[in-house]
């Protein structure tokens, strides 16, 4: 799928804009697909292409020659994707808290990528593995609490990009109290938001009573918890009766690693463990 803007393509293989257009007017080996503004867009197998054409150029060959090679040969695979890199990379740059790596590195992927693509294969996967690591033992505290700080800024930033439906239901996003591990909240709100939900991100530390009286403040139709440690289960339960006692019309979903473990003390109100799950969740409210 077309995805690089000539910039990137000439970032990473070495080669100017102005030659990389010369060889698709002369050569055709490469045709991009254009956005509806006319800006050329070039998939991973281009990048490949003009890769291995320069890898022959240094070996000797003229451009004329390593191009009719290429016709007859196998189509060159990508050998790493460079968004791969790029999950790696801000994954190395939150676990060594390289707070300035971490914000070239996301603004290089929104700069290459698509909105969606930098959503869905780079932040949703590192979401998940940074909660996975953390639920391991192979990360602390400090490790996941500096990455969802950072992330959380990011996302809420993104947010404003993200096109709302009018006609989807406005929900409310929370962790259970004295709950303060928020990656899977931002899981979901991402995945939520990219769906087109207007979405009120609450976060950590919400007492029960101030989570009910804010409510009121805000003309939501479902309201959805996150509890990651098993130890905040009985504080979820006593919140959401009390929320339930309050706003009676109010949706309540309940999600995270701890619930995901005791799925059956919470019925109808567990969203299940994956994307899938929640938009059969979603689609009965």
């Amino acid at each position: 799928m077309p995805k690089y803007s000539i910039k990137t393509v000439a970032s990473l293989t070495g080669v100017n804009p102005t030659t990389i257009r010369a060889w698709e007017r002369r050569y055709q080996f490469i045709v991009p697909s254009r956005t509806e503004s006319g800006h050329r867009l070039y998939s991973e197998q281009d990048v490949e292409k003009i890769k291995w054409v320069v890898e022959k150029q240094r070996e000797g060959l003229t451009v004329s020659q390593a191009i009719q090679q290429l016709h007859k040969a196998p189509e060159p695979k990508p050998d790493r994707l460079y968004d791969e890199e790029l999950k790696d990379g801000l994954m190395e740059a939150l676990l060594t808290f390289d707070e300035r790596q971490a914000h070239d590195l996301i603004n290089r992927a929104f700069n290459t990528f698509s909105f969606e693509k930098v959503t869905t294969d780079i932040i949703a996967p590192l979401l998940m593995d940074i909660g996975t690591r953390w639920e391991n033992g192979t990360i602390t505290i400090a490790h996941e609490h500096f990455a969802t700080a950072f992330l959380r800024s990011r996302l809420s930033t993104l947010s404003l990009q993200m096109p709302m439906n009018p006609f989807l239901p406005r929900i409310v996003c929370v962790c259970a109290p004295d709950e303060m591990h928020e990656i899977g909240l931002l899981f979901v709100t991402l995945y939520l938001r990219q769906h087109g939900y207007d979405v009120i991100f609450l976060g950590s530390g919400i007492p029960k009573e101030d989570l009910g009286t804010a409510l009121h403040d805000i003309d939501a139709k479902c309201l959805i918890f996150s509890c990651t440690l098993t130890e905040h289960l009985n504080g979820l339960e006593e919140a959401m009766a009390y929320v339930r006692a309050e706003h009676t019309d109010l949706v309540i979903g309940v999600g995270g690693y701890a619930v995901s473990q005791h799925a059956d003390r919470f019925g109808s109100s567990f969203l299940g463990n994956s994307p899938e799950a929640w938009t059969e969740w979603l689609s009965t409210i």
